[in-house]
């Protein structure tokens, strides 16, 4: 058989597998989103957010405001052909795997180009399917039994993961967010050369529709961004100012989309009212959940901090790894100094772009282990390590789901 032949089987059995991997998902997702709206008023079992989300797409007024509309939109939209507990659960799972596609799409464009190199080449696809899946179950490390650490009340709480799974509306901003993060790291790359309008378009687009959906990883893409080009600019002695120019045109609807939502929220007619806003303090709603902070972040990011360890050279010489790692330095500081006023203050709104930040570093974190894997680069007792904490935080992550698609609260974990 020759390679050609070879090549076009392995990339239709991949196909095959992927797409039965992602029905599988979408059902148990969509059983868990609809057990969790179900369940919503009593909240004794599949304690979630989701009533907010479903007197929202009632159009029944509720305790919080929501100026994000295209979950909504979607939902709104299978509430003409169903109830609004399964309107919600098919608008959710339908934009979460979405998110599992178009992740799927930059992986396989990401390790393809090793495909051929690695013994298991015949697999190389499959590989990829599973690593993709599996970045949708990982979560933060903890110990059975309800063990905790030193300053650490709660498995989840204060530590937080890049999945939590209660927020319906956090896993259908994901979608819109893969592509805004890859498609900016491009950008990065190239922009201070030359102007891809296309390009600039597209990344303008999904930034807006992410932040029409829910605007916490906006928050983090934009401060990350603007404080990578204001750098670029000053090096650059701002000769490089009508190339960041054009590609700060690709920010402009958001900020206006921002503007609204902020006034949304916060303005004297949201529920807000008077006591909204922002404000700054160090720590004050992260030491709510957890009384050490550092060894939170251990538990977060065991996996990505372990690659990082190794891969050092990388944060120099890859943009999507180092965009990643920016990012996620920005959303632990807005978490950390950051909050919202009034009754908000609790819900640590700021830990949804933190845990955006989460999710980013783990996808590039795999990317570079699984190329160091196909490639044979590197020792071998460094590449069990990288794995053998990704197969931890999996083991976690899968024990998580099994516990809260049980029904269990996550503020009880």
């Amino acid at each position: 058989m020759s390679m050609t032949k070879q090549s076009k089987k392995n990339i239709f059995i991949t196909g095959v597998i992927f797409a039965a991997c992602l029905f599988g998902y979408t059902v148990l997702m969509y059983w868990l989103f609809y057990q969790q709206a179900i369940h919503c008023a009593t909240r004794e079992l599949y304690f979630s957010d989701s009533k907010a989300y479903l007197e929202t797409i009632l159009g029944v007024e509720c305790e919080y405001d929501f100026p994000y509309p295209i979950f909504f939109w979607l939902g709104r939209f299978f509430l003409l052909f169903t109830n609004v507990a399964v309107a919600a659960s098919l608008a959710a799972s339908l934009l979460n795997s979405l998110g599992v596609v178009i992740l799927f799409y930059y992986m396989n464009k990401s390790l393809q180009a090793y495909y051929d190199k690695c013994v298991f080449r015949e697999y190389a696809g499959f590989f990829t399917v599973v690593l993709t899946f599996s970045l949708f179950f990982v979560s933060m490390l903890y110990l059975p039994g309800g063990i905790r650490l030193p300053g650490i009340t709660n498995g989840y709480l204060g530590v937080f993961t890049s999945n939590p799974y209660h927020n319906i509306t956090y896993m259908a901003t994901r979608t819109f967010a893969i592509l805004a993060f890859f498609l900016y790291a491009r950008i990065l790359d190239y922009y201070e050369e030359r102007t891809d309008l296309r390009e600039f378009f597209l990344f303008g687009l999904s930034l807006l529709l992410t932040t029409m959906t829910k605007p916490s990883y906006t928050l983090v893409l934009v401060s990350t961004a603007g404080l990578v080009m204001l750098y670029r600019l000053f090096r650059n002695r701002w000769k490089n100012f009508k190339r960041a120019f054009y590609l700060g045109l690709a920010f402009v609807p958001t900020f206006i989309d921002l503007l609204y939502q902020f006034g949304g929220v916060f303005g004297e007619k949201s529920q807000a009212g008077e006591s909204g806003g922002i404000g700054f303090g160090i720590g004050s709603v992260w030491k709510l959940y957890t009384n050490n902070i550092p060894l939170a972040i251990i538990l977060a990011l065991g996996f990505p901090l372990a690659v990082l360890l190794f891969h050092k050279k990388e944060v120099k010489q890859n943009t999507l790894y180092r965009f990643s790692w920016a990012q996620l330095i920005v959303s632990v500081m807005e978490l950390f100094f950051l909050y919202e006023n009034g009754r908000r203050f609790s819900d640590a709104n700021f830990s949804w772009g933190y845990m955006h930040g989460i999710f980013f570093v783990f996808v590039t974190s795999l990317i570079l282990l699984a190329t160091d894997t196909m490639e044979r680069r590197g020792k071998k007792w460094t590449l069990w390590v990288q794995w053998l904490l990704f197969g931890l935080h999996l083991v976690c992550g899968i024990g998580y789901f099994v516990y809260i698609w049980g029904g269990n609260p996550f503020h009880e974990f």
